[in-house]
């Protein structure tokens, strides 16, 4: 615990990814090439570095249609998009190989797959594009041939410009599409009928008999498995010939080949409807869902060529399944209410005999401070050593571990941030990503950053705008890495400090952290870490309702009045917090204590300055009240999660009894149990 507060793949498609789910365009039809290039728009050779193709298929079956669209040589709207944004390997439980993933490739149009890449490159299907408009109007994410996790619906709009909010959306089509999880009922034959049928966003149905008038809406394809009506403007496009790049030759050829390859059959029959488009609100849009893809038909495009295109579903379902529109009401992911832990000192030390510690008191929680100086002292050069050993046995032995991430490397800080947040997040984002890869499934929880509140953690200078960076990379880089770990805020420090030279309010730093660009913060953390800090004080008692006592020694009363006169020298400060979180619309999210304890040092004649209140506090009601915060955080706080003592074993290191760390431990030296161990051994769990 700070000593302030008790005074007062591939890592650029990592990057790829994060920039492209926080500064995407438009959410719906994209516009036409403004003017013809004079060389390749994207051309394999000239792809950005971090935008590269994956694999030589993918290279060839995007040439085959958009690479005369990206020189400008033929006038068509895209069939995949300039080029790629983003690949990796998903999981995919069916996948040849025992990694069971599959090599996917993201565009703004679709996403590129290979199934078995020991089939036929030169097979049509060895590429194919995934089903993804079922995926999203379902809720229901494909892992598998006939292996699903359940999710939400996507609430994405199918065809609009950002940010309107009237448009309908996936979720919307559930209503009208014949799917598992959809409302929609099998058309009868329409052929030669008009299509003038409207949906709004809430799903209602209408009809406008004058938007049959535009060309091509008459029906004049019907398709016998699905069940639905196609009409001329899309059943055009579907046939379409046109130049393609073949083997290196141009050629003319059916660009979709054969018509449904690139959409899959249609699930829903086509409706207009209305929606913001190239800025231009309430413009009439005819939408169609198919398997894979969603085709849009805008009559008042100026240029015929670009009136019809497919939407941009691969920016859509990118965003559902990485940024958490799609994760279940489940989501945030969470952990037990509640979860009972310890912080202890795993490194150079016989950790296994700590984790007997852990078990022997009917714990099974573990919280290790990563100092990322120390694992990545050289950039890309990462020094696992006994950290390997660590998580290896802390598995062995039924423990979760939860690893809390600070301290920059030299190499990533200016000479005056020296320990503090990075200057470049991308760097933390990298250094998380690697970490979440190397123990993918085996650490269960990462926290990113402790106490950014206090300037000394922050490089110098508290800045809320800064750590929100932070965190964003620093949980895109675990999410992407192992998405079911449980990503924490980091935890701040009770302080009544308002300096940002020394440190800032943690209840007002909150609230600034939930006010920057309008609460973007909710999208990088699953439950909130905090540190509960008792003093002197009881875990029942709260300034100024219920203040401490204010025995304590007068020598001490210089110290903030015994650590009594403000709420951060209280245990229950976190109800604040929590009010934050709920006034900020975070209810759903829990609140993790990484770390809550008391001192004891009674009879200390010189304790760490600073913490002489540990003074106040014998070794029977140091364990009485850990006991207590325990039941109040089972009992009061229903949006409590794990739970971790400060501390278990630090006493056991070899420092001086004045170290500050050493009277929060629950054992002595000799690893012989404290009093407090004995009663958190014994309490009702």
């Amino acid at each position: 615990m700070s000593s302030f507060r008790k005074r007062a793949t591939t890592l650029i498609s990592l990057l790829t990814l994060i920039l492209l789910l926080t500064s995407a365009g438009g959410n719906g039809i994209a516009a036409p090439p403004q003017t013809p290039p004079a060389q390749p728009a994207v051309a394999p050779a000239s792809v950005p570095l971090d935008k590269q193709f994956a694999d030589n298929a993918f290279i060839s079956t995007w040439q085959r249609t958009d690479q005369y669209v990206a020189d400008g040589s033929v006038s068509r709207s895209w069939y995949w998009g300039p080029g790629p944004n983003y690949w990796t390997f998903e999981t995919y439980v069916d996948a040849k190989g025992a990694e069971k993933t599959r090599k996917v490739e993201y565009f703004d149009k679709s996403r590129m797959e290979i199934n078995d890449p020991t089939a036929d490159p030169a097979n049509t299907y060895y590429v194919t594009n995934g089903l993804l408009t079922e995926e999203l109007i379902s809720g229901r994410m494909q892992i598998g041939d006939n292996t699903f996790e359940l999710r939400s619906p996507s609430e994405i709009p199918l065809a609009s410009d950002a940010g309107d909010n009237s448009a309908p959306t996936y979720k919307t089509w559930q209503t009208v599409s014949s799917i598992t999880g959809g409302n929609g009922q099998p058309a009868p034959n329409r052929t030669g009928q008009k299509v003038t049928s409207t949906i709004d966003k809430a799903g209602n149905i209408g009809n406008n008999s004058s938007l049959g008038n535009n060309p091509g809406t008459n029906f004049v394809y019907f398709e016998p498995t699905t069940q639905h009506n196609i009409p001329a403007v899309f059943w055009n496009f579907l046939i379409a010939q046109g130049p393609v790049l073949v083997n290196g030759h141009r050629v003319t050829q059916q660009l979709n080949n054969p018509w449904n390859y690139a959409t899959g059959l249609p699930i829903s029959e086509p409706y207009w409807t209305s929606a913001k488009i190239n800025n231009h609100p309430n413009t009439p849009v005819l939408v169609q869902a198919f398997e894979r893809r969603v085709l849009t038909y805008v009559p008042s495009e100026p240029k015929a060529a670009y009136r019809v295109q497919m939407g941009n579903i691969g920016q859509h379902y990118l965003e559902w399944r990485y940024k958490a529109n799609g994760h279940s009401a489940g989501w945030p992911l969470a952990g037990p209410h509640i979860g009972y832990g310890f912080n202890a000192a795993l490194y150079y030390t016989d950790h296994n005999r700590a984790y007997d510690m852990v078990k022997g008191a009917g714990f099974d929680w573990v919280k290790q401070q990563i100092a990322w100086k120390d694992v990545e002292g050289n950039k890309g050069h990462y020094a696992w050593g006994q950290l390997d050993q660590i998580v290896a046995d802390a598995n062995a032995k039924g423990i979760k571990l939860i690893f809390s991430v600070a301290k920059s490397p030299d190499w990533a800080t200016a000479a005056a941030n020296k320990g503090g947040i990075p200057d470049d997040a991308t760097d933390l984002g990298n250094f998380m990503y690697q970490l979440a890869s190397h123990y993918k499934g085996l650490v269960a929880s990462y926290e990113i950053w402790n106490e950014e509140n206090y300037a000394v953690e922050m490089g110098g200078h508290v800045d809320a705008a800064r750590y929100v960076n932070v965190l964003r990379y620093g949980y895109w880089g675990v999410k992407w890495a192992d998405r079911h770990a449980v990503v924490l805020f980091g935890a701040l420090t009770p302080t009544g400090v308002n300096d940002p030279g020394l440190a800032i309010d943690d209840v007002k730093y909150l609230q600034q952290i939930y006010a920057v660009n309008g609460g973007e913060v909710r999208d990088y953390f699953d439950a909130l870490g905090a540190h509960g800090a008792g003093y002197g004080n009881s875990p029942d008692q709260l300034w100024p309702d219920q203040p401490g006592s204010g025995a304590c020694p007068p020598k001490y009363q210089p110290r903030h009045d015994c650590w009594l006169n403000d709420s951060s020298f209280y245990f229950r400060r976190i109800e604040q917090l929590r009010t934050v979180m709920e006034q900020s619309g975070d209810s759903a999210k829990q609140m993790w204590l990484t770390e809550f304890g008391w001192p004891s040092c009674v009879g200390d004649p010189n304790p760490a300055p600073g913490y002489e209140y540990c003074q106040l506090i014998n070794e029977t009601t140091q364990g009485n009240y850990l006991v207590r915060g325990f039941q109040r955080g089972s009992s009061a706080y229903p949006w409590m999660g794990v739970m971790t003592v400060w501390n278990l074993n630090f006493s056991t290191l070899g420092l001086p009894s004045s170290d500050e760390k050493v009277p929060w431990a629950v054992i002595n030296a000799d690893y012989s149990p404290r009093p407090a161990y004995t009663a958190l051994q014994q309490m009702d769990k």
